[in-house]
């Protein structure tokens, strides 16, 4: 399975005729679905399917591709932008894989965090951590959710998260993510490839972030890619930018503390993730001063029992490391208690060399 998804993702082509045949099949069978989504947004741009318009502001960030290309990073920068600005405002999404089958989940509200994984899905507990004051609400039904967060908690602005494909709601901005690595995986629509509809759906957002934008060649071939499917949306990239180690607490506590990245320095440590692109964690891992002498993965949003970490922290010690390493995300699935090593968390956020002026512009008039 994971040799497919390098093909899928674009990664490396197929190879030898398995693949190929595979992946010819898997290709026939996207393009049908890849046909399904554009009737379907056929019929939200014609207004045959009705759309509901919440009493307050909306602000979407989503993606066309399966995986992760930076949303939450996106929403936790979007939502920090309007709340310097005095707004009140509620990030509200799907709760991909979380426990509670409420039809609305809370999950923070103005004064506290009120749940925790597996009951609440792990990005809208990591969105919640990083920003205190913001009200957190997931549930698969977007209007319900809005109407929740605009009625009971005085939102006056709402970020949906994963929410390009999700058209029942209208929105004042309405912004897609690419990963500037992979924009189009291998060009192929799922299950044939990892996109979730035909790049010409982009013409249909009102901007594109080019995201892990660290590389320039990629960013220039990325750019050009895009004015050839979508030339008349504006684009603009970020990267995501390392702000320290998060330390687990080992005394029962939901708290955590800082350290700056030169603290864990040269030290051996065992990385771990289980997150929809574990290489990126790779590759950002190799751009610090740590020493991994070895690296775990699991799949994205994978439940950390107590005794999944205690395996992973017994290899560690077998290793002769002196701590664990893993992502935010993975962090607020880890039960705290005393454990035989120390475990961090790289802490990033997103960030904007230069914000381009159409975005600019667009954050102004919401």
């Amino acid at each position: 399975m994971t040799l497919l998804i390098t093909i899928l993702a674009g990664e490396r082509p197929p190879n030898g005729f398995l693949e190929r045949t595979v992946i010819w099949v898997l290709k026939i069978i996207g393009h049908l679905y890849g046909l399904i989504q554009t009737s379907r947004a056929y019929l939200y741009k014609k207004a045959i399917i009705k759309t509901y318009a919440p009493p307050c502001a909306v602000v979407s960030v989503g993606n066309i591709t399966a995986g992760g290309t930076g949303k939450t990073p996106t929403v936790i920068w979007l939502a920090k932008y309007f709340q310097s600005r005095g707004r009140k405002v509620g990030v509200v999404s799907r709760g991909y894989r979380q426990h509670s089958k409420d039809p609305v989940t809370v999950v923070a509200d103005p004064k506290q965090l009120l749940l925790t994984p597996p009951q609440a899905a792990d990005e809208a507990v990591l969105i919640a951590k990083k920003l205190p004051g913001v009200t957190v609400i997931t549930g698969p039904n977007r209007q319900k959710t809005i109407k929740v967060a605009t009625q009971d908690y005085g939102c006056n602005i709402v970020i949906m998260d994963d929410a390009f494909q999700h058209m029942q709601v209208k929105r004042q901005l309405d912004l897609v993510l690419l990963d500037c690595n992979y924009p189009f995986s291998n060009g192929n629509i799922l299950p044939g490839g990892l996109l979730r509809e035909s790049p010409q759906a982009l013409n249909r957002c009102d901007g594109i972030i080019l995201t892990r934008a660290d590389n320039h060649d990629k960013l220039q071939a990325s750019k050009e890619m895009l004015k050839l499917v979508a030339p008349n949306i504006p684009i603009c990239h970020a990267i995501h930018k390392k702000t320290g180690w998060l330390k687990l607490v080992n005394n029962g506590a939901d708290s955590s503390s800082t350290l700056s990245l030169d603290e864990l320095k040269e030290i051996p440590v065992l990385a771990f993730c289980g997150i929809a692109k574990p290489e990126a964690f790779r590759n950002t891992l190799e751009t610090t001063s740590l020493s991994v002498i070895a690296f775990e993965t699991f799949t994205d949003h994978h439940v950390f029992t107590e005794n999944t970490i205690d395996q992973i922290i017994e290899h560690a010690v077998s290793l002769n490391a002196q701590a664990v390493v893993c992502t935010e995300k993975d962090m607020v699935k880890i039960t705290e208690k005393e454990y035989a090593l120390p475990i961090y968390a790289l802490s990033m956020e997103l960030f904007f060399p230069n914000i381009s002026p159409w975005l600019q512009h667009k954050l102004d008039l919401i």
